[in-house]
């Protein structure tokens, strides 16, 4: 049995790919009505002609986009990429009962990573760049849109193998990582190529489009030439990765595949010779995640210390 699910252009979808939203619980659904609106208009424009009215429905269910205003919202030079893990933090509204083995908001998130990021072989970060948790989101609407791709120009995309891109979207954490982009399709052994780890293979919401769109546009922000119908070329592979058990545990195992993918990660990435790589179904087990909370754990309570 295949270990991996291929996407190319949307023409196949994960498994179960009708599965309803109600595997979400209510209390992780986000109130953003607006942010559901715009993110559905900027599906419907992305990659015109290759998706249709079946995708847009899909953006349009009763789970709803969750979002976060930027604090620097006027300040295009603000870049909040690759800060230090202790440098002090304002509270920005967030979720007070936000917690590692609960609903993890992007703040608490965003420190774990850092956390992660920091503890990773030097060798290893040389190959890799990241993107903060609330771009994504902020990239789907159009008041932030421009802003993010200034600030994702700013990290050299194209010149480092690997990009990590946390996403935050309809209360579900993923980790998207964009492969080789500074390489050809022609290349053998460094295959562009993106991948998407969900911890919920059921839910099926038509991210596909806008991880296309936001690629699209990067290459044209940094008027590298890319077409649609090449941009189409580029695999979007969904390998089978252990998977959440219950409906809050998107967010540690998002951590989880990132601090993993950071440590094993090989330097030539080919979507044909050796993919999935460790990416399997027993990749790692509940006492990985165990031991992922306990570590992250300690980060929590010195960031909760900070903030009274």
């Amino acid at each position: 049995m295949d270990k991996s699910i291929e996407i190319h252009g949307g023409d196949e979808k994960t498994e179960n790919s009708k599965a309803p939203f109600s595997c979400i619980p209510h209390g992780q659904r986000s109130r953003g009505r607006v942010a559901q609106r715009q993110t559905a208009e900027l599906l419907h424009t992305a990659v015109e002609g290759d998706y249709g009215e079946a995708d847009v429905e899909k953006l349009q269910s009763p789970c709803k986009c969750r979002k976060r205003k930027c604090k620097h919202k006027d300040d295009l030079e603000y870049i909040p990429v690759h800060r230090s893990f202790r440098a002090s933090r304002s509270r920005r509204g967030c979720n007070t009962t936000s917690n590692l083995r609960g609903k993890i908001n992007d703040e608490l998130f965003e420190r774990c990573f850092l956390k992660i990021w920091e503890d990773s072989p030097e060798e290893k970060r040389k190959l890799f760049t990241y993107m903060e948790c609330i771009w994504f989101s902020m990239y789907t609407t159009d008041h932030y849109r421009k802003r993010v791709l200034t600030w994702i120009k700013r990290i050299n995309v194209f010149s480092k193998e690997y990009v990590l891109v946390p996403i935050v979207l309809w209360s579900h954490w993923y980790l998207v990582i964009f492969c080789h982009l500074g390489e050809t399709l022609a290349s053998k052994t460094r295959t562009p190529c993106i991948l998407l780890l969900n911890s919920l293979r059921e839910l099926d919401n038509g991210l596909e489009p806008l991880i296309r769109r936001l690629v699209l546009d990067i290459y044209e922000t940094e008027e590298r030439p890319m077409d649609k119908k090449l941009m189409k070329k580029i695999p979007l592979l969904v390998p089978k990765v252990p998977q959440q058990t219950n409906g809050e545990e998107c967010g540690i195992f998002v951590l989880q595949y990132a601090n993993l993918f950071l440590k094993n990660a090989p330097e030539n990435f080919s979507a044909s010779a050796g993919y999935p790589y460790f990416m399997k179904e027993d990749w790692f087990g509940k006492e990985e995640i165990e031991g992922l909370h306990k570590r992250l754990e300690t980060v929590e309570a010195e960031f909760s210390n900070a903030d009274e």
